[in-house]
């Protein structure tokens, strides 16, 4: 048994102990069904299988599912959306590969990669043909556009469009896309259902897109989004030829402190492996890769900060939490008090609707 292995049974045996006498006897219940019937036992391993391909909200949402029929409307759902059996492989171990490429997702011009959803593959390289379309002049590629990958086309594409967009006086990016072009974009996302996170999901940005913006807005933060992605997927690609010797990675993993090693054996084994390997990249990369995944990482933010209004970096939304940090603070100093007749109170914040919280459970004196 390797150690990953043992510390796994070991965390399973903890929360088992945990667990009530009735969902412990529930579990040996069900643990002697699967032994005495394979089918059953192989389904089981199956779906486990299945929800680790899954992204944590989404194991968050299935484990806290109330019902039998609403468990099933979504593992219909996410069957659904698995358009590729190696989609978890594809999109996992993202903040590792962002510290090799120097992407700080906290920076302004990226801090929206947080709320905006993933655009489909297909539905970027479209757009961006639409956008390739509506420009003045046509793309000067180096070379055959053919011999281009999809990331150095969007790229060439983006940086074509915002040379036009300074040749034309936009300076502040209220006029760009051209409205044209919005439409279009904006009706091919209408068409995939695609949209930002707002108030309605819960792990969005809390606020509401600001008012005769949104259309724009959407089209650019989601030209934003699917280039990086772009990015993260070439770099992935170029790092997966890229094997480090088991002697020196068995070497780094022994270095690590305790606290890493077990956040590393809590993944499945390959995944495990592939995060430890991004972890030695970040240090042991060859400078000249190392400089050419920056160069292209500089040159993305670069354009994204030129395409995207500096007005929507501050503060892309209306409502009870704007754009940064100093204006979540003062929404805060802003709040009413909660306490009786609006003096200072000890119970627990107002909700986002104004309405003052719970009130604390009554104390009796010393001598009742």
């Amino acid at each position: 048994m390797t150690p990953a292995e043992r510390a796994q049974l070991k965390r399973n045996y903890e929360k088992f102990q945990k667990l009530s006498p009735e969902e412990q006897q529930r579990l040996r219940k069900l643990h002697e069904a699967t032994r005495s019937q394979p089918e059953l036992n192989r389904v089981m391993h199956a779906y486990d299988e299945w929800v680790k391909t899954l992204s944590p909200w989404e194991q968050e949402d299935l484990r806290k599912a109330e019902t039998t029929q609403e468990r099933m409307e979504l593992i219909r759902k996410y069957r659904s959306r698995q358009a590729s059996p190696d989609r978890r492989r594809s999109g996992r171990n993202l903040y590792e590969l962002a510290k090799i490429m120097d992407l700080d997702f906290r920076d302004p011009p990226l801090r929206f990669i947080f709320w905006v959803e993933n655009p489909a593959p297909e539905t970027f390289n479209k757009a961006i043909g639409i956008l390739e379309r509506s420009l003045p002049e046509p793309v000067k590629y180096p070379k055959s556009k053919a011999e281009f990958s999809e990331f150095a086309q969007s790229l060439a594409v983006l940086q074509t469009a915002v040379r036009a967009k300074r040749q034309s006086g936009d300076r502040n990016g209220s006029d760009w896309p051209p409205p044209e072009t919005v439409d279009q974009i904006s009706q091919l996302l209408d068409d995939q259902k695609y949209q930002l996170r707002e108030n309605e999901d819960a792990r969005g940005f809390r606020g509401k897109l600001r008012l005769g913006d949104q259309k724009r807005m959407t089209v650019i933060f989601f030209l934003a989004k699917g280039l990086v992605n772009q990015l993260m997927m070439s770099v992935k690609q170029e790092l997966d030829t890229i094997q480090p010797p088991e002697d020196k990675l068995q070497q780094f993993f022994e270095s690590l402190d305790s606290k890493s090693k077990d956040h590393l054996m809590r993944y499945p084994p390959d995944e495990m492996q592939e995060k430890l390997k991004y972890r030695y990249l970040q240090t042991q990369l060859p400078e000249k890769v190392r400089q050419s995944i920056h160069q292209r990482s500089r040159e993305v933010q670069q354009l994204i900060g030129d395409f995207i209004p500096e007005s929507d970096l501050k503060n892309q939304f209306d409502g009870p939490r704007r754009g940064g940090v100093k204006e979540r603070m003062q929404d805060m100093k802003e709040r009413r008090f909660n306490g009786p007749g609006g003096r200072p109170g000890n119970r627990p914040l107002r909700g986002r609707n104004g309405e003052p919280g719970p009130r604390p459970p009554a104390q009796l004196p010393p001598d009742a």
